[in-house]
């Protein structure tokens, strides 16, 4: 059965000043598990004490591209992974983030099957979590999500689809899935609004609240019975602690997780 996770972001900086309290509030919500960022301040073993208090688990770090140009600080973090009893290890961006080129792009996939290759001995799943800018025309044609999913070794990457960012860019999120199904690890839903004809995103909103279609994306990924579903809102206007409750709540009554 797919466990419902959640991603930090939207607590901002108090996980990092008061992550004990930040997971209080994530289990009073009704959540799972929780992804988050790689601490060095923190060993595994004690990262798990504080969510063994908590009665969560840990679904997988997120992170910068730019960790994974340094094998040895990818396999360091790797490590922490493991400790902590997750596998799942999310890279946002890309060479040269929204104003990369073609060459860049397949920069960007070298780069991550090599990392990819080494976390995948260590027992680890990096998964690539997309933005809008992927799916932004190239003036060599095509795009940067074709460059990465022609690029990248499904064996070593996988992906992390961000279904708010699918709709952003200009695709049906859940028809992409279908289409890229064997190639999809672990799944963000994000909800908000965001402009069509510039693909540029406007705001964030508790699942249920903006206009993506993530009853469609639901079914798609319920076919394929990930470990994981994560709710993930970049910013709220309110509570934070609130907000995670709306979206675990429509998570659970309405997307069935």
């Amino acid at each position: 059965m797919t466990k419902l996770g959640i991603q930090t972001i939207i607590f901002g900086k108090r996980t990092g000043e008061d992550l004990p309290g930040v997971l209080k509030d994530i289990k009073a919500a009704g959540y799972d598990g929780v992804e988050f960022g790689y601490s060095a301040t923190r060993t595994p073993e004690e990262t798990l004490a504080i969510f063994g208090d908590a009665g969560l688990i840990v679904s997988g770090y997120h992170t910068g591209y730019g960790t994974f140009k340094d094998l040895g600080e990818t396999t360091k973090q790797g490590e922490h992974l493991l400790g902590v009893g997750a596998k799942y290890f999310m890279c946002s961006g890309n060479e040269n983030w929204k104003e990369a080129n073609a060459d860049d792009y397949r920069k960007t996939a070298d780069v991550l099957n090599a990392a990819g290759e080494s976390l995948a001995a260590m027992g680890v799943t990096l998964c690539y979590h997309n933005h809008n800018w992927e799916f932004f025309p190239l003036v060599e044609g095509g795009n940067g999500m074709d460059i990465l999913l022609a690029q990248l070794d499904p064996a070593s990457v996988k992906f992390c689809p961000d279904i708010y960012w699918l709709a952003c860019g200009g695709k049906d999120p859940a028809a992409w899935l279908r289409e890229n199904a064997d190639r999809c690890a672990y799944f963000h839903f994000k909800d908000g609004t965001f402009d069509v004809a510039t693909q540029q995103p406007l705001t964030f909103k508790e699942l249920g609240r903006g206009n993506v279609d993530l009853k469609s994306a639901a079914a798609v990924v319920h076919e394929l019975a990930p470990e994981w579903a994560i709710t993930e809102q970049d910013n709220t206007d309110g509570d934070p602690a609130e907000s995670a409750r709306i979206s675990a709540d429509y998570a659970r009554q309405e997307l069935g997780f």
